[in-house]
């Protein structure tokens, strides 16, 4: 049986999975990109209208 963990504090993951999943005495941790929480913006990325990245600053992120 596992039970699955999520929360509103952290970025929303990019899939449909949740944050983390606990089996038995195991805790799993899905990846979750530099996201604001609460937002599905990148700090210190620029996109244009197409969603092409047009700048970086890897200091922000």
């Amino acid at each position: 049986m596992s039970d699955q963990i999520s929360t509103d504090a952290a970025p929303k993951p990019v899939g449909a999975y949740p944050h983390a999943r606990r089996v038995g005495d195991l805790l799993f941790c899905s990846g979750v990109g530099p996201r604001a929480p609460g937002e599905n913006t990148v700090p210190g990325v620029t996109l244009d209208a197409n969603g092409v990245m047009t700048d970086y600053d890897f200091e922000a992120q």
